[in-house]
């Protein structure tokens, strides 16, 4: 079984991808990890030479490398990477896409804290970072929401509730399989 984490940044999916890969003895997968690896930059510095949209092709082909792979893994994916080329059909096709959905002031505090490493945020202030989440939010909701599993209100969740909420998800999806074939 191949499980893919989405949701905006800063909600969590790299850490509770650890957790979950760990708990399953599923290798693990961060795409962003993997291009800052393979280009030998940082994800700042790839979007700051290169552009988003040369960003966003990258990271396209290295989805499509990983998608491709046929051992068991988790894979966290960027926040943006189900909302361009396809990607979300890509990754619904090929895995468990799992949307770790969280309100915009949960994000806003998290982002604030981490804006010098996000290059889409690291030049806003406060006002503006708080309005650019609510914004960006609401143009990426559509993608996220057509994963398979929806774990909700993952910011009154501890970690581990969320990697138990998954694994409780994947094994009702192994049921419904086997009772379609």
């Amino acid at each position: 079984m191949k499980i893919t984490l989405i949701g905006y940044m800063g909600s969590g999916k790299t850490t509770v991808g650890k957790i979950l890969s760990k708990k399953l003895d599923f290798d693990f997968y961060d795409l962003d990890a993997l291009l800052v690896k393979s280009k030998n930059d940082s994800i700042y510095n790839l979007f700051k030479k290169e552009g988003e949209l040369s960003f966003r092709k990258k990271e396209h082909f290295m989805l499509k490398t990983i998608l491709k792979k046929k051992n068991k893994y988790v894979l966290s994916v960027g926040g943006g990477t189900p909302c361009f080329y396809n990607n979300i059909y890509l990754l619904n096709k090929y895995s468990s896409t799992f949307y770790l959905k969280m309100d915009s002031y949960t994000l806003f505090k998290r982002l604030s804290l981490e804006k010098n490493t996000r290059p889409l945020i690291s030049h806003l202030s406060k006002n503006e970072l708080f309005i650019f989440i609510i914004q960006h939010l609401l143009k990426r909701v559509y993608f996220y929401e057509k994963s398979l599993v929806k774990i909700k209100i993952c910011d009154k969740k501890s970690i581990y509730d969320i990697v138990q909420e998954i694994i409780k998800s994947i094994s009702s999806l192994k049921k419904y399989e086997k009772n379609i074939l």
